[in-house]
């Protein structure tokens, strides 16, 4: 199970995020290593606000995101 995430798809920050700014299509991806988060929580994603500065390349947590 392990081994086999490096080959799923998960989410991660493709360009810098402000805090407070708006998670959008163009500022996150679901891409390969699946170290981020899972893929099925991509589209409760878009329209929420990151809590702090996200840097592009940064796997995608829960705990990024103002709900």
């Amino acid at each position: 199970e392990e081994k086999s995430k490096a080959f799923r798809r998960s989410i991660y920050i493709a360009e810098d995020v402000k805090a407070g700014e708006v998670l959008t299509e163009k500022n996150i991806r679901c891409i390969r290593p699946g170290f981020g988060l899972e893929t099925k929580h991509y589209e409760s994603l878009i329209g929420k606000k990151a809590n702090k500065d996200l840097k592009r390349g940064q796997p995608m947590r829960l705990e990024y995101v103002l709900y």
